[in-house]
């Protein structure tokens, strides 16, 4: 099971207060994405950007940085949130020549399928093999970093459940193993948001059967020592919030259509800052539900006019 951003509406108290409790000043500290997110490539050895799946501008971003990567943030790695097994359809496609994109079109796994194989998940890999022409010397190399055969069909209940807690910690242990072999290389790691936070769990319920998890990928990361810098990325949902309390909060008011800012002090006033998710009998439930956020994240990027993707019909 993955979990979709079709969240449970808030109240109108709730967010009455939300928007009084964090200044509404904080976008002005804030920053363009494209160049937000380039200088914690400078910055961190390990980056985490957090993708929407259903929206186009978070994958339109990792491909203009793949592009238009500056001399001190360069990416050696890139993972992606792609069944390990469909590893060697992506490097036949980044060794062809001339480029053949029906390699990953006739495996559509390679772009996600499951959210809907889209022409702007197909132009991050497009990105890459342009970089890696242009620069053999320093090629970014692509890591289909999720489980052998994600997502899977459970036969039951509890098989679904189980699956789901166990997922995050064994692509985090697969994941070290490539980290180290290569202790040198800076990574961008580009995941659905929920992947990236570090000192928060949760509790998924599928019918009867329930079970309970401590981490997502990047939380497991961060418990063996590896430094990683994680950047959410957040835009209005379905019921007209953002996917976070947070958002709901800093992007009230005018300003401009996205904008990165690193999160500080100024919104532990938002003392749950995640919505529970719920949906055709599955749920989602994060604890402990009151935190700061920026325990678990170092930066959002809020979305305030998005598109959808672009799916690709064959």
């Amino acid at each position: 099971m993955t979990p979709t951003y079709k969240l449970l509406r808030p109240t109108l108290p709730l967010v009455t207060l939300l928007l009084l409790a964090v200044p509404p000043a904080l976008p002005a500290q804030s920053s363009p994405p494209f160049e937000f997110v380039q200088s914690a490539l400078t910055r961190h050895r390990i980056v985490f950007l957090g993708d929407i799946h259903p929206l186009a501008e978070p994958k339109l971003l990792v491909s203009r940085l793949i592009r238009e990567q500056a001399p001190g943030a360069t990416i050696d790695l890139l993972a992606l949130e792609v069944a390990s097994e469909q590893q060697e359809y992506i490097d036949r496609y980044l060794s062809s020549t001339p480029e053949d994109t029906t390699i990953l079109l006739d495996h559509p796994h390679t772009l996600r399928s499951h959210w809907g194989a889209s022409a702007e998940y197909l132009d991050i890999y497009r990105a890459v093999y342009g970089w890696n022409r242009a620069h053999p010397d320093h090629p970014v190399h692509v890591l289909a970093a999720d489980l052998r055969g994600w997502p899977i069909s459970p036969l039951t209940e509890h098989m679904a459940t189980g699956g789901f807690v166990n997922r995050d910690v064994w692509m985090a242990a697969a994941f070290r193993k490539v980290l180290d072999q290569h202790p040198d290389w800076r990574t961008l790691i580009f995941m659905g948001g929920y992947h990236g936070l570090k000192v928060v769990g949760g509790e998924v319920k599928l019918g009867r059967a329930h079970d309970r998890f401590d981490r997502w990928f990047a939380g497991y990361l961060a418990d063996e020592g590896y430094q990683i810098y994680t950047i959410v990325s957040d835009a209005l949902m379905d019921g007209g919030h953002g996917a976070t309390r947070v958002f709901d909060a800093i992007a009230a008011g005018p300003g401009p259509p996205e904008f990165a800012v690193a999160l500080d002090s100024t919104t532990d006033a938002v003392r749950e800052p995640l919505y529970d998710v719920e949906q055709e009998g599955y749920s989602l439930e994060f604890w402990p539900s009151r935190f700061p956020l920026r325990t678990a994240a170092d930066a959002m990027i809020i979305l305030r006019q998005t598109h959808p993707i672009t799916l690709l019909g064959r």
